[in-house]
């Protein structure tokens, strides 16, 4: 059974998607949960799979946890996997009271927000139900550890894994055109949803820096825009002395299209346990920029496979964008960017890791 308290699109539920997808073609058979409609239900359905709606609103919802418990007897569910804290908490619960093993998989400390209600007692029911506890990097162990009373020997690392298939061959959209540029336009592409995590401020003032000396470069930023973060860009942007050259297209689902026609890929972010879109740009065959800020510095080999800048500076970014536009250096870095993604964060990979878990856990 797999559980996942969030219904848009993400990285953890990318993840989440491709893990199922894949997991669909194997003698194993899921049964899915999740809160509510939405882009996840969606995906599901896509697969091939009806997921099971129930609705998990509040902390500690008895009611969710009859009705999963019902559903795990009806199904004969042998093994549980849950992701994000919420659906964790719950999933670890259930399995001590249905006696199931059961995976707890962790995608990014932002998962775990400090002024989280409860969260020393979230902890401790993961860490007594749970048989393991992934997590999607070393920084990301690190510092759940620092920050709960996990215990140590249940936790393990497994890296997100993306499918390299989407990023291969030719684009069937002209971002360009659709933009009204110049076909020579330098393209700096950023995807993620606009959250305080993905540091788009810092962005924005490097397309406000960049606009003073290099007009040809634009900025195109792929994701869901949170409102009220949002409006703050739009006045940061109103207020500069000069117009930069950024484009908010929202959450697309050409994402494989639009990387494939980028000259640079940019990840500003203060805080990443992983990053889902830094693969796919290798993957695409884009030169990466990404901050140090957690998961990337696990992902990108400086200077090798990319480029890694320290976070909230905005003159690193374009220091980076202007020593990538040099063709030879592109060249140099993308190719090794290429292999590493795909042998180390591809999901054939990942697939093997979980496949490993299931098999210790239910024989």
């Amino acid at each position: 059974m797999h559980l996942i308290d969030t219904t848009g699109p993400g990285g953890a539920e990318t993840v989440f998607i491709d893990l199922l997808r894949a997991l669909e073609q194997t003698e194993l058979r899921n049964v899915v949960v999740l809160r509510g409609e939405g882009w996840v239900a969606d995906k599901v359905r896509s697969i091939g799979i009806t997921p099971h709606f129930i609705d998990s609103k509040g902390s500690f919802n008895l009611g969710y946890i009859r009705a999963l418990r019902h559903l795990i007897t009806s199904e004969q569910i042998g093994l549980i996997h849950a992701h994000l804290l919420g659906s964790n908490v719950y999933g670890a619960m259930l399995a001590l009271i249905c006696r199931k093993p059961m995976i707890a998989t962790f995608h990014g400390a932002v998962d775990v927000a400090d002024g989280e209600r409860f969260l020393k007692a979230k902890f401790f029911l993961i860490g007594l139900g749970a048989s393991r506890i992934v997590c999607v990097s070393k920084r990301l162990e690190k510092e759940l550890t620092a920050k709960s009373n996990l215990p140590a020997r249940k936790l393990k690392l497994i890296y997100n894994g993306v499918d390299h298939l989407p990023f291969l061959g030719e684009s069937r959209v002209d971002l360009r055109q659709e933009l009204g540029l110049r076909p020579e336009t330098t393209l700096v592409v950023s995807i993620g949803n606009i959250r305080p995590a993905k540091g788009y401020e810092y962005l924005v003032n490097a397309s406000i820096l960049m606009a003073e000396s290099d007009p040809d470069i634009h900025f195109v930023v792929v994701g869901h825009q949170r409102k009220g973060l949002f409006e703050e860009l739009t006045r940061q942007i109103s207020t500069a002395p000069h117009e930069p050259n950024i484009h908010w297209l929202g959450f697309r689902e050409d994402v494989a299209d639009i990387l494939r026609q980028a000259d640079i890929f940019l990840l500003p972010s203060v805080s990443e346990g992983f990053s889902i879109s830094t693969v796919e740009a290798m993957m695409a065959g884009v030169p990466v920029i990404a901050t140090r800020s957690g998961g990337p510095e696990e992902i990108i080999d400086d200077g090798k496979t990319g480029f890694l800048i320290p976070i909230r500076d905005p003159a690193a970014i374009v220091s980076a964008i202007k020593k990538l536009t040099a063709t030879e250096i592109r060249k140099a870095v993308v190719p090794s960017a290429r292999s590493i993604a795909g042998q180390k964060f591809g999901l054939a990979t990942m697939l093997k890791e979980y496949r490993g878990l299931y098999q210790q856990l239910i024989g």
